[in-house]
């Protein structure tokens, strides 16, 4: 699956959405038919789960908090209290899904905010860019980041897996003040990283 958040692209990824090392969300193909079938993970500003959705069936939703749609186009979750698109996402081509917007909470009841353009968190109104979201299957270890880390930032050039070998796609995330940072992808092994660069 090619998954789009904001401005970056993931390729070959397992549709899992990582929030602050908590897996959250997972978009996969239907079995039988190309259908986009979402698993997510609902939570208030406490941090207490409220929700629980499982490729498109509720598995339970505090008090028919939120509606859920889905048809060949994509899938759509809302707040019925707010109004409020928790998650859209579109269906692009048989293998490319755009998460297109979205406002939600992890676990930690920090508020996540996806627009077309970033993907950050929210805190006191103001917007906090950083690389809050991550997909991995599983994630590299401390040594591999570090390995990854030293090889992107001191060459342009195509930066190999060092897990399996495979190479790595990068994706620069918008907003960086401090220091430059990637989304970093093996399109083998299906891995990501967040690295941060020098300033």
């Amino acid at each position: 699956m090619q998954l789009t958040i904001g401005s970056s692209r993931l390729s070959n990824t397992d549709g899992v959405i990582s929030v602050r090392g908590n897996q959250q969300i997972l978009f996969e193909w239907g079995p039988f038919e190309p259908k986009l079938l979402l698993t997510m993970d609902l939570y208030n500003i406490s941090g207490s789960h409220i929700a629980r959705l499982r490729r498109n069936q509720w598995t339970f939703n505090d008090r028919d908090r939120f509606v859920f749609t889905a048809d060949a186009g994509g899938v759509s979750l809302v707040d019925t209290r707010s109004s409020e698109v928790i998650l859209e996402a579109r269906v692009v081509s048989g293998e490319s899904v755009v998460v297109t917007r979205g406002v939600f909470n992890s676990s930690a009841g920090r508020q996540i905010e996806i627009t077309k353009e970033d993907w950050n968190v929210v805190t006191d109104s103001q917007a906090v860019t950083s690389p809050v979201i991550e997909s991995t299957s599983p994630p590299f270890d401390d040594h591999e980041v570090v390995v990854i880390r030293e090889a992107v930032i001191s060459s342009q050039d195509t930066v190999v897996c060092p897990r399996c070998g495979g190479p790595l796609t990068r994706a620069r995330v918008p907003g960086s003040t401090e220091h430059e940072t990637w989304l970093v992808s093996c399109i083998m092994c299906r891995r990501n990283a967040v690295v941060r660069g020098n300033s």
